[in-house]
């Protein structure tokens, strides 16, 4: 599955970068203008031509996480039309976000103090001041943002209904699940039933006598069963020594019967193999 790009642009201080923290997920790479110049891009300089290649990487780069199935939230100014029409062409899936705040109020809002500098001829090329922002079309984006009138509680709301992101999930639930039984998923029910945005994440083990099942089988399997969940999503995370949420583990999240907090993952597995559900090739690889 490939994932896809949200732009967020706008002038200097905007918000864009404020946004895009509020809406990176487990599965989210966040490609940020100023990390980019001073890593990847520090070759670069500020004159037109070395903008539009400094975005033009960048786009590149959200093209390649995309096709190995990262979503990206990338957060630059992009201030030129042909810049935005330029990482249209370079990105298969991507939605512009203008980050729309005035002057004014971004000035206000820098506490690098580069628009003075810029005001002062310290900085030359700033754009706002001595560099254009060319105002999108309405066509040329997806959405509008208002930051100067918005809070950052209300514009990720926006975001994440209007373009339907998913890249914010009200709950992550992280564990071997060798294999998913009644006790995971009466805590996992708990809010997928209740319409939560909800990821699995399988933690990779490695294969033993407790940990029969390969990650993508244990994924395959998973699926199966959330199948009539659209908001239930599963991802394969790195094997972890511990996982804490907060100060409640476990069966003490939800309020389940007695009975289920009797249920045992290792006579559960037991069962399974009696129904010869893991013998083959599941046992041999």
């Amino acid at each position: 599955m490939s994932g896809e790009t949200i732009w967020l642009f706008g002038l200097p201080c905007s918000g864009k970068t404020t946004l895009a923290e509020g809406l990176i997920g487990p599965n989210t790479v966040h490609l940020d203008g100023d990390y980019l110049r001073n890593t990847l891009n520090s070759d670069l300089g500020f004159s037109k031509e070395d903008r539009t290649e400094n975005l033009r990487r960048a786009a590149g780069i959200a093209q390649a996480l995309n096709e190995q199935g990262f979503d990206v939230i990338a957060s630059f100014i992009t201030p030129y039309r042909s810049q935005r029409e330029l990482i249209a062409e370079k990105v298969e899936d991507i939605s512009f976000i203008y980050v729309n705040a005035p002057v004014k109020v971004c000035e206000e809002r820098d506490v690098k103090g580069m628009y003075e500098q810029a005001r002062k001829g310290e900085i030359e090329g700033f754009t706002g001041i001595d560099a254009p922002f060319e105002e999108p079309e309405v066509e040329e984006i997806g959405l509008e943002v208002r930051t100067a009138t918005h809070s950052k509680e209300r514009s990720i709301e926006k975001i994440n209904t209007e373009l339907d992101l998913k890249s914010n999930p009200s709950h992550i639930f992280i564990g071997r699940w060798q294999p998913l039984h009644d006790g995971h998923r009466t805590i996992i029910d708990s809010a997928a039933d209740n319409g939560k945005d909800v990821i699995i994440a399988i933690r990779d083990t490695e294969l033993g006598e407790e940990n029969p099942l390969t990650a993508q089988e244990r994924r395959e399997l998973i699926e199966d069963v959330y199948e009539d969940h659209p908001n239930v999503e599963t991802m394969i995370i790195p094997d972890v020594d511990t996982v804490a949420i907060g100060r409640d583990v476990g069966y003490s999240v939800v309020s389940v019967p007695e009975e289920v907090t009797e249920i045992s993952g290792t006579e559960t597995r037991e069962e399974y193999e009696k129904n010869e559900l893991l013998t083959g090739q599941h046992l041999e690889e």
